[in-house]
C-alpha cells in the first residue's frame, strides 16, 4: 500500500470513528484519547496530522468531494449547474453523515470545506466562472454559506428535489 493510500485509510478510520462518537456525544465531550482508541490510531498520529477534530471533518469532506468530482464523466470544465448537480449527488449519498455533522453544530466546518473546494476548482480551472465576481474570494465565502444553507434545508426537507433539480435551482439563483 502506498503512503498516500495509508494516509487516506487512516483519515477514513478517524473520520468514521468521529462520526460514530458524534452520534452519541457532543463534540465537546469527545477526547482525543477516545477518538484515537476508537479509530485504532495513535495520539501521536492525531497530533502530528490534525489541529482539531473539525480539521478531520474538513479534510475528509474535501477528499470526498475532490475524489467524487474526479470520477465524474465530464469535459475538462464544468459549468455551475453541473458542479451543483455533482455536489448534490454526493451530498445525497452522504446525507446521513451530513445531518449528523449539522446536528453536532459543525455547519461552519462544512462551509469552510465547500469554500476550500470551490477555490480549488477555480484554481484548477475545472469550473469556468461566467464573470469576474465568481473569482472573488468573498464570493467564494458567500456562495459556500449559501450552498450549505440550501443543502441543510434540502436535507431537513427530505431531499424531495433531485440533485439535477438542485443544480438548476442553484444555477438560477446565482
Amino acid at each position: 500500500m502506498s503512503p498516500q493510500e495509508i494516509k487516506h485509510l487512516k483519515l477514513n478510520r478517524i473520520y468514521k470513528a468521529l462520526l460514530s462518537l458524534l452520534a452519541d456525544y457532543p463534540l465537546s465531550d469527545i477526547t482525543v484519547s477516545t477518538l484515537c482508541r476508537n479509530a485504532g490510531v495513535s495520539r501521536t498520529y492525531y497530533y502530528r496530522n490534525y489541529k482539531s477534530m473539525q480539521e478531520i471533518i474538513a479534510r475528509h469532506q474535501e477528499m470526498a468531494i475532490k475524489s467524487y468530482l474526479r470520477i465524474l464523466p465530464h469535459a475538462a470544465r464544468m459549468d455551475f449547474a453541473q458542479l451543483m448537480t455533482a455536489y448534490f449527488q454526493l451530498m445525497q449519498r452522504q446525507s446521513t453523515e451530513t445531518a449528523l455533522l449539522i446536528n453536532a453544530g459543525l455547519t461552519n466546518t462544512l462551509i469552510k470545506t465547500f469554500r476550500t473546494v470551490y477555490l480549488f476548482l477555480l484554481e484548477q480551472k475545472i469550473i469556468n466562472p461566467s464573470n469576474k465576481r465568481q473569482r472573488n474570494q468573498y464570493f467564494a465565502s458567500f456562495i459556500a454559506g449559501a450552498v450549505i444553507s440550501i443543502q441543510i434545508q434540502w436535507i431537513s426537507g427530505g431531499m424531495k428535489e433531485t440533485p439535477a433539480e438542485m443544480g438548476k435551482i442553484l444555477n438560477n439563483i446565482f
